[in-house]
């Protein structure tokens, strides 16, 4: 029966030991981790002197009795030795302990300076030396060690059911009662022996209080623990101290493994929502980059929209409106201003504003007097306002609503390293987040396609007033070669003229007086062509199409010829405004030559719209009854070519097919706008 309760008892012990050895190995992290190792060692040693314990009652022979004895002495105050060590690590971790408990490892010197001289006094009498080393063992090591381990369980398990995990607190619990349990029936209860207190707690002295009865147990002279001993156990419960050390043995083992194996499901608990946050962050981030990569797109659409429309051509004021409406939109403002210095850069005037869904230009004068605005085209320097941002500076940020505003965003507009004016952006809400410096760079972006478009815009003054120019050149160079020519040779006729009169030759006469006539009427008809087409190319107030059918109708009277003009487009034309300038000069071209060189009684021009691969084109024709030409030999060569240039530069094409003595067709293609570019032109409404 003993054997059987040795073996088990350190068949558990053994299994205490390898749990924790094990929990070592896995390199888990949890509040017992750095004293595994003292368990670890407590519980193979406890299982080792539980076998050892076994061989010795087994009945072995004399010398390997002795040995196993000798082995049992070193075991058993190592064994307490490391269970207290163990027992004051895990209950000086779980909270910090009053100052004066850091005199206990001190204190502890005192008993066991006194338990080695003892042993020294007592190892020379005639008494066995194992069993003071297992009373004091007992009492100093064992005893202190379990109640110390106890405790730091009991305060492990308040813990956690603090923290809400409830079947970690109830292992804990479990296993510093089990500690607790060991401390009596391991600690407590110990051999008799004729000296310190187990001359009073043996089972000798219990067995003759037994005798006589419950005046044993009311003499003070005994104690307590009169009765805490082997014998006394056995009578009073009908088991032997090894079998209740034995289930000790198991309740420390079973819970502190279960302890350890739901630590390890705590940690992986804990590492699971590690990784769900860590997947949550994941996927902040990756929502963060979605965000940022969608407003980039929509900086950059709208960058290259303002490009786009400065190509085209299209109004400054609606490009500055449309830079006012993006600035609004993207950065979430209340008010956007745009300034530019007067001629003498003396006041800053407000060129257009927008708040709300208003964008308008100024037609008035509004001077801009805010100092942080002044001071950002006095420095040409950005500038955001900041949360302690005097509220004093902010009141006219925004002339128009005239409402104070609660935050500020200003940068300068610089053309050729001048400062020409100010574009900010305001905030009138009082919960509305200040600017940052990200809306600071995106505003200098659209800064700089401010100062592109009116850069563009006066470029394209100067260009229009060298068209100017260039125009009245063409004009004079034609009336060189035209009307100086034919002057010239009605002065060299007036002197034939005259000579032959002299003469008196009135046939021939009359013949150079018909050729005269001829010169001057067709003069006559270059310069009134030269009127006309001056008159319908500078008539921007009018429609493409009125402006068509007004030249047309002038055209066939001035000319006698009959023109008819067929139109087949009921819908907007949608051709951008350079493309409709070439359109009429086009047809100017091609009439004039028919007046000039085709000799035709009728002409008809075709105006339709067509679709080519997907692409809305406006197609002109020009045809005539004339007399046809071949290109080679034709001297209409230098007007050909211009009508080519011409619908070439605005990404059209032109054909011309003529057969002699059958006329002559003009063909144009010119492409119309696609949607977007219809709505930067303002030819379609926003949606």
């Amino acid at each position: 029966m003993m054997m059987i309760i040795f073996f088990l008892n350190g068949l558990s012990f053994g299994g205490l030991g390898l749990a924790a050895y094990l929990q070592i190995r896995q390199g888990v992290n949890f509040p017992l981790k750095k004293h595994l190792p003292w368990l670890a060692a407590f519980g193979f040693i406890c299982g080792t002197n539980s076998w050892v314990e076994m061989f010795i009652s087994s009945g072995v022979d004399d010398n390997l009795s002795q040995t196993l004895t000798l082995l049992r002495l070193l075991l058993q105050p190592l064994t307490g030795l490391i269970l207290l060590k163990f027992g004051w690590g895990i209950f000086k971790q779980m909270a910090p302990l009053p100052a004066w408990m850091s005199f206990i490892p001190g204190v502890l010197i005192v008993p066991f300076a006194y338990v080695i001289t003892y042993a020294a006094t007592t190892f020379i009498t005639p008494s066995p030396i194992d069993i003071p080393i297992d009373i004091w063992s007992r009492y100093l090591l064992y005893l202190p060690g379990s109640v110390l381990a106890g405790a730091g369980f009991l305060r492990q398990w308040q813990i956690q059911r603090k923290e809400g995990f409830h079947d970690v607190a109830m292992l804990m619990f479990g296993a510093g009662m089990a500690f607790l349990f060991e401390a009596f029936v391991v600690g407590l209860i110990v051999p008799a022996a004729p000296y310190g207190p187990a001359s009073y707690y043996n089972y000798d002295r219990v067995a003759h209080n037994a005798f006589i009865g419950e005046q044993a147990f009311s003499n003070q002279a005994y104690g307590l623990s009169a009765w805490l001993d082997y014998k006394q156990v056995l009578n009073v419960t009908g088991l032997p101290i090894e079998f209740w050390r034995m289930i000790s043995t198991f309740a420390v083992t079973f819970f502190v493994v279960r302890g350890l194996g739901v630590f390890e499901a705590l940690r992986k608990r804990q590492l699971e929502r590690l990784q769900k946050e860590r997947d949550r962050a994941q996927e902040d981030a990756y929502q963060t980059q979605i965000i940022a990569r969608k407003t980039a797109e929509k900086w950059t659409d709208a960058l290259v929209s303002i490009n786009r429309q400065i190509t085209l051509l299209v109004n400054v004021d609606s490009i500055l409106l449309e830079i006012s409406r993006m600035a609004q939109k993207l950065l979430k403002s209340d008010f956007v201003g745009l300034g530019l210095l007067n001629e003498d850069r003396s006041e800053l005037l407000l060129k257009c504003h927008g708040h709300e869904d208003v964008f308008e230009m100024v037609s008035t004068s509004i001077f801009v007097d805010n100092s942080l605005i002044l001071e950002t085209v006095k420095t040409n320097r950005s500038f955001r306002s900041e949360i302690d941002t005097s509220a004093e500076v902010l009141r006219s940020v925004c002339p128009i609503l005239g409402e104070s505003a609660q935050s500020i965003a200003s940068v300068p507009l610089v053309l050729d390293n001048l400062p020409i004016g100010a574009l900010w952006i305001a905030k009138c809400d009082e919960s509305a987040d200040i600017y940052s410096d990200t809306d600071l760079v995106w505003l200098e972006c659209l800064a700089d396609q401010a100062v592109i478009t009116i850069q563009h815009s006066l470029m394209m003054s100067k260009l229009q007033s060298l068209s100017v120019v260039e125009e009245r050149a063409r004009i004079a160079r034609e009336m060189h070669d035209g009307l100086a020519q034919v002057l010239g040779y009605l002065n060299l006729q007036v002197q034939t003229l005259q000579a032959l009169f002299k003469q008196g030759k009135d046939k021939e006469l009359q013949t150079e007086l018909a050729y005269m006539r001829e010169a001057i009427q067709s003069a006559h008809a270059d310069v009134r062509e030269n009127i006309l087409s001056l008159r319908t190319t500078l008539a921007n107030e009018k429609g493409l199409i009125s402006a068509l059918d007004e030249y047309i109708d002038e055209f066939s009277i001035q000319t006698g010829l009959d023109v008819r003009f067929l139109n087949e487009i009921a819908e907007p034309l949608n051709l951008a405004s350079i493309a409709e300038v070439q359109l009429i000069c086009i047809l100017q071209e091609a009439l004039a030559n028919v007046r000039k060189h085709a000799k035709a009684t009728q002409v008809e021009v075709l105006l339709a719209k067509k679709n080519d691969e997907d692409v809305d084109y406006v197609r002109m024709e020009v045809v005539d009854d004339g007399i046809g030409f071949a290109k080679e030999k034709s001297n209409r060569t230098f007007g050909l070519q211009t009508m080519y240039e011409r619908a070439s530069s605005v990404d059209g094409n032109l054909e011309i097919h003529s057969t002699l003595g059958k006329g002559t067709t003009i063909s144009s293609k010119l492409p119309c706008l696609l949607p977007e570019q219809m709505h930067e032109h303002g030819l379609l409404l926003p949606e």
